[in-house]
């Protein structure tokens, strides 16, 4: 009797076992699982809020910078556009605002972070966006870069399109609670588009 009751007991003993074994590899699995959606989530929240960020401090600039020329025109005797030229002073006074204004941007992103909702980490639709979130925090690696380009094109008889852009790239960190993710954010706006009547220009510097 007694070899009995003790081969049961081994029994449940073993079968309780190997439920805890079970359920402690599946809890394993489920936590790596979201660990890795976790990171890919934050890489994408932080990166979207990155750009948001670029496009406010872009627009802020723009006001702030009013309509000052970001260029000069050279005519010859008959009026006729033959060359353009960044204006290196304002181009300058333009990087230092947009900077400061990005700057800004990434300070109030750190203050407040990014939150992911887990309904939305559990990856699924009906979910998506509700319940308690995962609030992370955020710092700003390295300076902000911005750097400017511009394209000349025929917009039409005796008529050229004269368009420059800015090029924005920032780059922050994601505090995880199992480590971080680095994130790059790359946006390019357009800040001054205009139409020079006459033919393309032979020339047109941009530094």
């Amino acid at each position: 009797m007694r070899s009995r009751r003790t081969s049961k007991k081994s029994k449940a003993s073993y079968i309780i076992l190997s439920v805890i074994v079970v359920i402690v590899f599946v809890v394993t699995c489920m936590a790596h699982e979201l660990n890795e959606h976790l990171a890919e989530m934050t890489e994408y929240r932080g990166r979207e809020a990155a750009e948001e960020v670029i496009t406010s401090a872009v627009d802020r600039t723009m006001r702030r910078f009013g309509n000052k020329q970001l260029y000069s025109l050279t005519y010859d005797g008959s009026g006729r556009v033959v060359s353009a030229q960044l204006d290196a002073n304002a181009a300058n006074s333009l990087k230092n605002i947009l900077t400061e204004e990005v700057g800004r941007g990434l300070d109030e992103l750190g203050e407040n972070g990014i939150s992911i909702p887990i309904g939305t980490l559990l990856g699924v639709p009906f979910f998506s966006g509700k319940g308690a979130a995962f609030e992370l925090g955020v710092q700003q690696m390295g300076a902000v870069t911005g750097e400017f380009s511009s394209k000349l094109e025929s917009a039409g008889i005796n008529q050229t399109r004269l368009t420059v852009c800015v090029t924005v790239t920032v780059e922050i960190r994601a505090i995880l609670p199992d480590g971080h993710t680095d994130i790059t954010a790359r946006e390019e706006h357009i800040i001054s588009d205009s139409l020079i009547v006459g033919d393309i220009p032979e020339t047109y510097m941009m530094h």
